[in-house]
């Protein structure tokens, strides 16, 4: 499992050549995730860093099966090892967010994981979790921290206190108004972490667009919640009409089988265009299709998360000719309990962000949608339907969406964001007997609107 954890996580980026610098003014950084996360948590964050001018070759994510309690250090540090060997750097910076800052605070304490990572981290992020009293392996460390590390947030699970890592108040930064994973992906932490390893402040905390032409997407086919690469999964990119989501030709822009890694790309898009990436499972023909705004900016940390037949989520997920099942994602708590600063989410016209299905501190990232006992009838005074109401990040809901069957009907997903940004994509209304619909919307406003 290490070694598939290593080679899985290299390939996020293109090798550097014999030719390569590393500059002295950058280095090297290696993100982890939290529970039921991936490097997708990392992508709003990498794309500010490029658009600052750090190289997309110098951005690295480590991930783990999360659905294991035991954190891999051998394996975080033999990919740390492969990162230096690949850029020629003598140290890596590190930022870990939520479990990820377990993984990297016992890498840097000899006395809790056997490994001294220390020599090899020459700056280190802790993200909204770990807060030891002492610096971790006496590397620099600041922390960043949400509403449950802050006091008067209201939300803070600490009591009145504020979390702290290390000796010093200064180096920890509290954003009591952004939730656990709000505070990750947030422009706002993004300025402080910048700051804290380059010493000075970024030029922007936007995610700037590049000339369409020139934008590139990789990223992993992967099964959930193990990070495992969906070795066998079919991708087919299609650019899509934003009106209908419908494809636009006959035949896919590119077409891979992903190995044991599960990584795919760079594919290279164009920036103001729509696209669907299929991933069609080996073992039954289900394609998963993922729908995304337009990549106004590269992005080599896409993922697309999968599991196989009657494993993991698929186990509970029903399947018919006559509904069409949704899953929508976004790397920002969805709030439905806020009132005016509540997100809304609608499909076809229906909000199902409620204070009974997705309230602020549930902490959802994604939100399920099936006919729940194929009445053909919606019904979200069920709350938060099985299995949902049992799993962390995750809440479902019963909403009827009638199918066809070749997704020739077309539905609008709505999402007016807390602040008021405003996007819609829409997508065919593929039946859920063969197909998986899922929406991923941006954690950051529309670079394309910059």
């Amino acid at each position: 499992m290490a070694v598939l954890l290593l080679v899985a996580g290299m390939a996020l980026v293109e090798p550097v050549g014999a030719n390569s610098r590393p500059s002295s003014r950058y280095v090297p950084i290696v993100f982890v995730h939290g529970q039921s996360g991936s490097a997708q948590q990392f992508a709003s964050q990498a794309m500010r860093f490029t658009s600052n001018g750090y190289p997309q070759d110098l951005l690295y994510a480590f991930e783990y099966d999360t659905g294991s309690q035991v954190n891999d250090l051998q394996a975080l540090d033999a990919f740390v090892d492969d990162v230096l060997d690949e850029t020629g750097a003598e140290q890596v910076y590190a930022i870990g967010h939520s479990r990820g800052t377990s993984v990297w605070t016992s890498y840097l304490f000899p006395d809790e994981g056997g490994i001294d990572g220390s020599a090899k981290v020459a700056k280190y992020v802790n993200i909204d979790g770990r807060s030891p009293e002492e610096l971790p392996g006496g590397v620099p460390t600041i922390g960043i921290w949400g509403e449950w590390n802050t006091a008067g947030s209201g939300f803070n699970r600490r009591g009145d206190t504020n979390a702290q890592i290390g000796p010093d108040p200064a180096a920890n930064f509290y954003f009591g108004d952004k939730s656990h994973t709000e505070v990750a992906t947030s422009a706002e932490a993004f300025a402080v972490m910048y700051r804290f390893l380059t010493g000075r402040r970024p030029g922007t905390t936007a995610v700037l667009a590049e000339r369409p032409g020139r934008v590139t997407v990789a990223g992993r086919s992967l099964l959930f919640p193990q990070n495992e690469g969906y070795e066998g999964a079919v991708i087919e990119v299609w650019r899509v009409r934003p009106r209908t989501g419908q494809r636009t030709s006959r035949r896919p822009k590119a077409t891979m089988t992903v190995d044991a890694t599960g990584d795919f790309g760079p594919i290279r898009l164009n920036g103001k265009k729509h696209y669907e990436f299929a991933v069609t499972r080996p073992e039954d023909g289900l394609v998963q299709h993922f729908y995304f705004e337009p990549f106004g900016r590269s992005d080599h940390f896409v993922r697309l998360l999968s599991s196989r037949p009657g494993e993991g989520i698929s186990a509970f997920l029903p399947q018919s000719d006559d509904f069409v099942g949704i899953n929508i994602t976004r790397m920002r708590e969805f709030w439905g309990d806020q009132g005016a600063s509540s997100d809304e989410l609608a499909i076809d016209g229906l909000n199902v962000l409620r204070p009974d299905t997705s309230p602020r501190s549930a902490v959802n990232l994604a939100v399920f949608l099936h006919d729940d006992g194929d009445d053909g009838v919606t019904d979200l005074d069920k709350g938060v339907i099985f299995p949902f109401s049992f799993i962390g990040f995750l809440t479902g809901m019963d909403v009827f969406v009638p199918a066809s069957p070749d997704g020739a009907d077309t539905v609008a997903i709505t999402e007016i964001a807390r602040g008021g940004a405003r996007e819609v994509i829409n997508v065919p209304n593929w039946p859920s007997s063969e197909h998986r619909v899922s929406v991923q919307f941006w954690d950051h406003p529309d670079p394309r609107r910059r």
